[in-house]
């Protein structure tokens, strides 16, 4: 979180600088925040070289130079704060792809779509450069750079990047795992809006076959699934097959709600 360790510390002008900069970044005074984490960086060096204090303004210096793309800037920086902290609190995982997360997440939330796709992006790189490109949480990266895609409006780049992290996925836990589900559905759904009608019947069924599976017969998500096939079917004009399909999901609704 940008400049979280400000409340921490008791008043001084370390803790004043902190302040302005993080008033300037909110405002989207990115010169100016600059200018004050600066300032603070120089009043936490009084306090020693490897004062947390010091990490801390490192840290929010990084998150600043990452919002505006500095990624080279804040590398060497981020180092140092790291070797900080692994001083003061022991070895720890490098977070440089989950600061880039958050930080990205950030942007979705907000609809700065481009900003997030860019920042994630980066992140995808890192988690890919630290753990693999085979890894279940690169996976779960390019899930979300996905769904950053699907917002815009780019389903050609989506479904790209959804059929990369279902590669993944398959490899590390099989091509029957429940936790396929996601991807198998967004996937489906994605190809169904782009036409390609019979891509979409085979992961639809491939998911309803996992739901039902570990899920239950009558579980709501299964007719929510059998509803998607449904209109799956209607669009290659097999009108008997898709009402056989509501008729199963309306089945499940109407037992659920007894």
């Amino acid at each position: 979180m940008f400049f979280g360790a400000c409340a921490t510390a008791g008043p001084s002008r370390w803790e004043e600088h902190t302040n302005a900069a993080m008033a300037a970044y909110q405002e989207g005074r990115y010169q100016a925040a600059e200018a004050e984490l600066q300032a603070a960086l120089l009043e936490a060096e009084r306090f020693g070289p490897e004062d947390p204090r010091v990490a801390s303004t490192l840290k929010s210096v990084v998150t600043l130079y990452y919002s505006t793309g500095r990624f080279e800037e804040a590398a060497p920086l981020q180092r140092r704060a790291q070797a900080i902290d692994e001083k003061i609190y022991g070895a720890r995982p490098a977070n440089v792809p989950d600061m880039l997360a958050n930080l990205a997440a950030l942007y979705l939330r907000q609809g700065r779509y481009k900003d997030a796709q860019r920042i994630f992006k980066r992140s995808l790189a890192e988690w890919e450069r630290a753990l693999g490109p085979d890894h279940p949480r690169v996976a779960s990266a390019q899930n979300v750079v996905a769904e950053i895609y699907q917002a815009q409006g780019l389903f050609e780049e989506a479904a790209a990047m959804l059929e990369r992290s279902l590669t993944i996925l398959e490899r590390a836990f099989g091509s029957d795992s429940p936790g396929l589900t996601s991807n198998l559905r967004r996937l489906g759904q994605i190809y169904f809006r782009q036409g390609r009608y019979p891509e979409a019947r085979n992961l639809l069924e491939r998911l309803l076959a996992i739901q039902e599976r570990s899920l239950g017969p009558d579980d709501p998500s299964i007719a929510e699934t059998l509803e998607t096939q449904a209109k799956v079917l209607t669009k290659m004009k097999r009108e008997a097959e898709a009402a056989e399909l509501e008729a199963r999901a309306q089945a499940i609704r109407t037992k659920r709600s007894e």
